[in-house]
């Protein structure tokens, strides 16, 4: 095989493992323990109102007859709200004082456009200005491509980055090097055959792609499961999380999305279940970090691009609104609800009106927790509701 033939069969190699998260390699020969930060994202628009619920006020239920929370369902936080019954596998973290809800949160000039809105959550930039996520500036300012992983199958964008190509993982136990079909003998020949110049460069540094990455899946391999995982694909990328963060590889946000909040008709149904969905994948998460004992290591912040409209619509669902609620978990959140109750007399055409501009939730994550500039990433300064501890 000549040099020609060996830099074919290479980039034949290379494009077959191109979607493979370089920070596996890297991993290899690092220490753990930095802090991670683990975002969720609920898809579509979930329904504050009804996951945080007023359940006092008697405004919440003359506007929704047929979709309210009863009251006697309500998992009681305060005397003015409560959680929606599907999250009572979070109650203990309530009790513990690691459960946080953030209300009202938005931004200047709401859009009702999943497309726009979701932009701006992710661009943190309500002026659309921005093309790039603020996660892929998280990246940038620390200078690492593989500092942040999201985990599913299209990279959100959130993590996009001017200069870097941040991965998206969709399972942890399937990234490994496979080469083509039929090319496997001269993938081993072309590494055994001695070289020069850069096919020799391009030689040692396939070979040590591939003793890195063994090493970081037997890694990987080690982790056991210090909870049970509920089944589905939520649960499953929780669970990918988790081993991230117990392998050490040094991930400082992962990113995991939830979809299917978009309830315009039959919203208890849909919203219950994706609630539970979302309560038993978090609780088992965050017994398995305190199993592992990692529970330091990582806390947990979850957002949805708008909230619904107070009022529910003739097909016992919700339409697009404005402010809505966010939630965080962890040994280092500082618990209860960060803001008053939703003011449900005075709306912005119908919707709750925001309060707490979400890039100060953002900003604790990435000042407390992460140790950066906020407002270098953020480009502006913000304040937060007091979240973390």
């Amino acid at each position: 095989m000549d040099r020609r033939e060996f830099l074919k069969y290479s980039a034949l190699a290379v494009a077959a493992t191109s979607g493979m998260p370089g920070f596996l390699a890297r991993a290899a020969t690092q220490a753990g323990g930095d802090k991670t930060l683990v975002v969720i994202q609920l898809t579509g628009g979930n329904d504050g109102l009804n996951t945080l619920v007023p359940y006092a006020n008697g405004a919440y239920y003359a506007a929704r007859p047929n979709i309210a929370i009863p009251k006697k369902d309500v998992l009681t936080l305060t005397p003015e709200l409560g959680m929606h019954p599907a999250l009572r596998p979070l109650t203990q973290l309530w009790d513990q004082g690691h459960l946080a809800w953030m209300e009202n949160v938005g931004y200047p000039n709401p859009n009702r456009s999943h497309f726009t809105s979701m932009a701006i959550w992710h661009t943190a930039d309500p002026s659309q200005a921005q093309a790039e996520g603020w996660i892929g500036r998280v990246a940038e300012k620390i200078g690492d491509p593989f500092c942040a992983s999201n985990i599913g199958g299209t990279t959100p964008q959130a993590l996009q980055s001017a200069n870097f190509a941040l991965p998206s993982i969709d399972g942890v136990d399937n990234f490994q090097v496979k080469v083509p079909a039929g090319l496997e003998h001269a993938f081993s020949t072309l590494l055994s055959t001695p070289r020069t110049g850069e096919a020799a460069y391009l030689q040692r540094a396939t070979r040590q792609m591939l003793s890195n990455t063994k090493k970081v899946q037997e890694r990987v391999s080690r982790y056991k499961a210090g909870a049970k995982y509920p089944e589905g694909k939520f649960a499953a990328s929780l669970r990918d999380a988790a081993r991230l963060i117990a392998s050490g590889i040094g991930q400082r946000v992962l990113y995991v999305s939830l979809g299917g909040f978009d309830t315009h008709a039959g919203q208890r149904a849909e919203q219950d279940g994706l609630l539970s969905q979302l309560a038993s994948g978090l609780a088992a998460f965050q017994a398995d970090l305190e199993t592992q004992g990692l529970a330091d290591q990582a806390v947990v912040m979850g957002f949805s691009e708008f909230g619904r409209r107070v009022a529910e619509n003739a097909s016992a669902g919700t339409d697009h609104g404005q402010g809505s609620v966010m939630f965080a978990l962890g040994r280092h959140v500082k618990g209860g609800v960060h803001g008053n109750s939703p003011d449900l007399e005075d709306l912005s055409e119908g919707d709750i009106k925001y309060k707490q501009d979400f890039r100060g939730v953002y900003a604790e994550a990435l000042t407390k927790w992460l140790n950066l500039d906020a407002s270098d990433i953020l480009r502006g300064d913000f304040t937060g509701p007091g979240w973390l501890a």
